[in-house]
């Protein structure tokens, strides 16, 4: 069973950041694999270390849990995950619809560009309707 944190970060246009992960050849929400989900410090340190902003500029809250089972597209068998869900705000601005950071792509989507884009709904439809669900 694979425990991940899902780090949403939604910015003042109720825009969503997605970073460009070459082996599922998709956007996805920032996340991380932590040994315990429910680790406010740990996700802090991520968003810090990947975006290059200071720790006092980022405010971390955990939203809720989720378990389920899903299709792996890259193991191509059924999985079971369970999903801690982070609303994270941080007090910078990254202004620029898409840019880098140390060779990592990220671009900002709207919900309904989320939910019409193909590849994101096929590899992570499930994470899309728990941000929704969850109300971040």
């Amino acid at each position: 069973m694979g425990i991940h944190s899902i780090i949403v970060i939604k910015n003042e246009k109720e825009q969503y950041l997605q970073y460009y992960d070459e082996k599922w050849n998709s956007y996805l929400f920032l996340n991380c694999k932590l040994p315990n989900g429910d680790d406010i410090n740990a996700v802090k340190n991520k968003v810090a270390n990947d975006l290059n902003i200071k720790q006092e500029f980022i405010k971390v809250t955990l939203i809720g849990c989720k378990k389920h089972k899903k299709f792996s597209e890259s193991a191509k068998i059924e999985k079971e995950y369970t999903h801690y869900f982070y609303d994270v705000n941080i007090d910078t601005k990254l202004n620029q619809n898409e840019f880098e950071i140390n060779g990592v792509k990220y671009k900002w989507f709207s919900y309904a560009e989320l939910i019409s884009n193909e590849r994101i709904q096929k590899v992570n439809s499930d994470i899309v309707q728990f941000v929704r669900e969850f109300g971040i």
